[in-house]
């Protein structure tokens, strides 16, 4: 295998993680963010030792019953505000993300070599870092990363079996902090697969101590996902995931949904990196079918399972960009043989580097054009809104919309209780489908909810795209009944007139 100098090594880390870091470094836009109702609940939870399991911040639905399966990161999030603010969250979620990469790259990198490693993770990060908003699956990313640098290992006899006994433990911790705390389960189960494989079709004498092992740590799994405040409806949240919320989302949407209605910007990456990654198992394929190497069945299974997460919810584009760019790396792995004479070999990688990063800066300019400006912590003036509102002694009811729940809940809470939040498992699907979209759509029906609820101030995302909330703000502009008080790029205030 190609050996790389060991500066020329670091000097390529150091410029991907350099490349990330730029991609991740993006002001919060605290607006729309979830961000503000997981500090919220971290402030619950410390200062009250309270973990909500039914929709407190909302006066429609209060004593609607939710599953809090992201409580934990909340309460990260809150400590790291309470003592670096917005800025230390944004640092915090930069490291993370940098060492959940390290760990897939370092795998990528054994495997496949230096050379193969870096092109794919150049191509990668795009997609990888999409989603730079901060929230609670940043945790699921570097979990999955440490449970697969762990099986992989113990796979390739790197580890010995007692470094398994930290997976339960990770999944304890896990289950309180994100959803897809089920991904250790899907990797703990495709290594069994993978040597149940070997066993089978290899004849691999090694294989049935690692099935064995492995199906003791996959049922220890079991127990350690019921830790947690809901027990075993929070272990089996996972499954309700997808269910219609009566309110469609944009990342619960399918890549072929989204590429229909416009053109997403880090669909073209994604379109790239899973074409190459499909390549790369043409190849295995290939190798297996002439016996020139043993098929990874455990391998495929994975790329299979994040390739459909990826094609069926926008949300997973992150994960599946972690895992592709590794297992395709691994499945390249001979690559790296290529030969190199030595007056070439300390500045191959830099000039790759370089090549590739041109390349994918210049194929697609709406990714780079879509991004928004660099930074730490919250947007400029992002918080002027809120001010406004309590300076001003304005109250409640408030009718917002959707997107801007969270803010109001880290701002208001618990003077004031929003209408709605970026939580549609915390309401019925009845109350979006029946009052929330007809009341902006329809002049009767926001009369009729109005006077259930007497609103007096309006509190508006200015940007919300909707159909119905583009006209329900068209309309209330021109209401005699209400007053625009204030406006900035983030928000609109309304309030009710005097009769």
């Amino acid at each position: 295998m190609l050996k790389i100098p060991k500066v020329s090594e670091i000097i390529v880390v150091v410029a991907l993680l350099v490349f990330y870091s730029f991609l991740l470094s993006q002001p919060i836009n605290f607006s729309t963010a979830d961000l503000g109702r997981h500090l919220k609940n971290g402030e619950l939870f410390f200062q009250k030792f309270q973990i909500p399991n039914t929709n407190l911040y909302s006066y429609t639905y209060p004593d609607q019953p939710f599953i809090n399966h992201h409580w934990g990161s909340g309460a990260i999030f809150y400590l790291v505000h309470l003592a670096f603010g917005f800025s230390g969250i944004s640092i915090l979620f930069i490291i993370l993300s940098l060492v959940t990469f390290l760990i897939f790259f370092h795998v990528a990198k054994k495997e496949g070599g230096l050379w193969t490693a870096t092109i794919l993770a150049v191509i990668a990060l795009p997609v990888i870092a999409y989603r730079a908003e901060i929230r609670p699956e940043i945790f699921s990313y570097l979990l999955a990363s440490i449970f697969f640098w762990i099986l992989w290992n113990y796979q390739q006899d790197k580890i010995p079996k007692k470094s398994l006994y930290f997976l339960p433990i990770i999944t304890a911790v896990w289950v309180n902090l994100h959803i897809y705390f089920f991904l250790g389960g899907v990797l703990v189960l495709a290594f069994l697969l993978e040597n149940a494989w070997r066993k089978l079709i290899y004849k691999d004498h090694k294989a049935l101590s690692k099935i064995k092992s492995l199906a003791i740590i996959l049922l220890t799994l079991a127990p350690a996902v019921l830790l947690n405040p809901s027990g075993l409806k929070g272990a089996l949240y996972p499954l309700k995931i997808f269910e219609d919320y009566g309110y469609k989302l944009f990342e619960n949407q399918s890549f072929f949904f989204i590429e229909k209605l416009f053109a997403y910007p880090p669909a073209f990456y994604f379109k790239i990196l899973f074409i190459i990654s499909l390549l790369t198992w043409l190849v295995v394929f290939s190798k297996a079918v002439k016996k020139k190497t043993q098929f990874n069945l455990g391998l495929f299974s994975l790329w299979f399972f994040f390739s459909f997460l990826g094609l069926t919810a926008v949300r997973n584009f992150t994960i599946f960009g972690y895992f592709a760019f590794a297992i395709s790396s691994i499945n390249l792995g001979e690559l790296a043989l290529i030969k190199i004479g030595s007056r070439y070999k300390r500045f191959l990688p830099i000039f790759l580097v370089i090549f590739v990063f041109a390349i994918t800066m210049s194929a697609n300019p709406a990714f780079w054009q879509s991004r928004q400006s660099f930074g730490l912590g919250l947007q400029k003036n992002v918080l002027d809104a809120a001010e406004f509102f309590k300076k001003n002694n304005l109250h409640g009811p408030v009718f917002n919309n959707y997107d801007v729940g969270g803010y109001l809940i880290y701002n208001l809470y618990p003077q004031e209780k929003v209408f709605v939040d970026n939580r549609p498992e915390a309401y019925p699907a009845s109350f979006f489908q029946e009052t929330y979209v007809p009341m902006q759509e329809n002049k009767e029906k926001w009369l009729e909810v109005n006077k259930k609820y007497n609103f007096q101030t309006i509190f508006f995302w200015r940007n919300d795209l909707t159909p119905w909330g583009q006209k329900f703000l068209s309309q209330r502009i021109n209401d005699p009944a209400w007053a625009l008080v204030f406006a900035d790029n983030y928000h609109l205030i309304f309030i009710k007139k005097s009769n």
